[in-house]
């Protein structure tokens, strides 16, 4: 199978389908644009490619422009780690606690709603109802025996949810507003004005971050890898140079983009079950994250905003985005979904088989 992906023609063919799902992305992006959504590079590009793909018409692309993208996420989190950050670094504990329990949490609930209600197998329940990021997830289901298909489909419906509605909600709700964030001027600007130097230095965070973080096996490498090295040199004083806003728009096209192909030639049966599943887990994550916000509020002096938007469980490269986006700290948000994905990457290994040995009997029987 390696050796036929890698015959000429097949890679032509394969980034003709990645350019033309991309420039889909893009015209369904700017609409989103044009419509003044909040995120609405990323939520037209989605809405787009999600709909063509459901339609029959094939919207794949290569995983190349998706892992640059991400990357670039990684710069634009690790340009909010300014020096000053580091002195509110020591009050964050408490709250990356409180994640760990939120986690916690909703895994148990997304384990047992999965199982009992969706009837998925054991190891599909499992990695199905964990807070994880998607593509963690799909490795997982790959590694256990999971249906991979039941198992990117629960994770890609609950992201599409989350994705869309966030930022609506909270624009909406006030809750933006109250701090001041969300009001930022979402007109991009055309040109890249970025001084050769500052570039230089992103470009090299960026490349050395992906191969760094990929050797090192960190969790969500394609972001981590990029954002530590973006962050030491922006605390460092190395650079002050933030992403442009054009880039920034091209991130949301890509990711947006490539949300889409997952439900590409997907049954009526699992798309309902999917989305079913998808729906329960979200609602509830989103109900556990109003009380854990409110919480950070009044006892952690985080705004309602700051620390709904820290927990609840979509990607890490796109709540970072979001947070991005809306101008809502996006280091204390990216730091608390970072702390989210290792605890599942981490313990989802070493639970998954004392999880399995125990519903072996029952679904034996």
């Amino acid at each position: 199978m390696h050796q036929t992906l890698n015959q000429p023609g097949k890679e032509s063919h394969s980034l003709n389908y990645t350019l033309r799902t991309l420039a889909l992305g893009a015209a369904g992006g700017y609409i989103g644009y044009l419509l003044g959504l909040p995120l609405g590079w990323l939520l037209g590009a989605m809405a787009v490619t999600m709909v063509l793909a459901m339609a029959g018409i094939r919207v794949t692309a290569s995983p190349n422009p998706r892992a640059a993208m991400i990357a670039v996420i990684g710069l634009m989190v690790g340009s909010a780690f300014k020096p000053e950050v580091l002195g509110y670094v020591g009050e964050w504990w408490a709250s990356l606690v409180a994640v760990a329990v939120y986690t916690v949490i909703t895994a148990a609930f997304g384990v047992f709603t999965c199982s009992r209600l969706g009837r998925l197998d054991s190891p599909t329940a499992a990695l199905s109802g964990m807070p994880g990021g998607l593509s963690e997830m799909i490795v997982m289901a790959s590694a256990f025996g999971a249906d991979v298909r039941s198992v990117s489909m629960v994770h890609a419906t609950r992201l599409v949810i989350l994705i869309a509605t966030v930022p609506l909600s909270l624009t909406l709700s006030g809750a933006l507003a109250a701090i001041g964030a969300g009001s930022v001027d979402r007109t991009v600007h055309w040109t890249i004005g970025l001084p050769p130097v500052d570039a230089a230095i992103l470009l090299g965070c960026a490349v050395l971050g992906l191969i760094l973080g990929r050797r090192l096996r960190l969790p969500a490498a394609n972001l981590t890898g990029p954002l530590v090295l973006s962050a030491a040199a922006h605390l460092t004083g190395l650079t002050a140079a933030e992403v442009p806003d054009v880039v920034l728009a091209v991130a949301q096209i890509v990711i947006g983009a490539t949300i889409g192909q997952h439900f590409a030639g997907v049954e009526r049966r699992l798309l309902a079950t999917a989305v079913i599943l998808g729906i329960i887990l979200t609602c509830f994550s989103l109900a556990t994250a109003v009380i854990f916000a409110m919480f950070f509020d009044h006892y952690l002096n985080v705004p309602f905003a700051v620390g709904f938007l820290a927990l609840v469980p979509g990607g890490l490269p796109e709540m970072s985005l979001i947070a991005i986006s809306l101008d809502v700290n996006p280091a204390f948000v990216s730091l608390h979904h970072l702390c989210r994905v290792v605890i599942i990457v981490i313990s989802a290994p070493l639970i998954l088989p004392l999880w399995l040995r125990l519903m072996r009997s029952p679904d034996r029987d």
